[in-house]
């Protein structure tokens, strides 16, 4: 095991259960999907509603406005500590994720977690395992609803 796997299992000495994060690991993806996704000017969706917050007319929207513009302004999710690093993993996986034929994608695979696991000299804990695989749902039907979206504006 490499010395970062290691410094990285300090202070887990206490009994932990993947559904005990669970929730908020979904929650936190699923926000950083939707919410820090580009738009066909190159701005996130984050910085389109933060942009519409501090507009003059942001003052003249209705009550129903401003009770979505209240949701939006609140805190967004945070991913748990003990889900860090599974979630660095994650996205250095999804970056290298291979598109299939029809400009589909395809699931990262075990055999692509293998690699990557015995490059970073690294062995994963059984729990961060299942958050990529989560992670990775969540990930594709994302981007399985932005390619039907996007075909249907062409």
């Amino acid at each position: 095991m490499g010395s970062f796997t290691s410094a990285r299992r300090i202070g887990y000495c206490c009994k932990f259960h993947l559904s005990d994060i669970l929730e908020d690991c979904i929650e936190y993806c699923k926000y950083q999907f939707e919410y820090g996704q580009r738009q066909s000017d190159g701005a996130t969706v984050k910085e389109h509603i933060e942009a519409a917050m501090a507009s003059p007319f942001a003052a003249t929207l209705g009550e129903k406005q401003k009770q979505l513009q209240e949701e939006q302004e609140s805190e967004p999710p945070m991913l748990p500590t003990s889900a860090q690093f599974a979630w660095t993993y994650f996205l250095r996986l999804h970056q290298t994720r291979q598109a299939g034929g029809f400009g589909g994608f395809f699931a990262i695979t075990y055999q692509e977690m293998q690699a990557f696991f015995a490059l970073e000299q690294t062995t994963p804990e059984p729990y961060e395992l299942e958050l990529i695989r989560v992670w990775d749902k969540i990930a594709l039907d994302h981007l399985h609803k932005e390619q039907q979206r996007q075909s249907k504006t062409k």
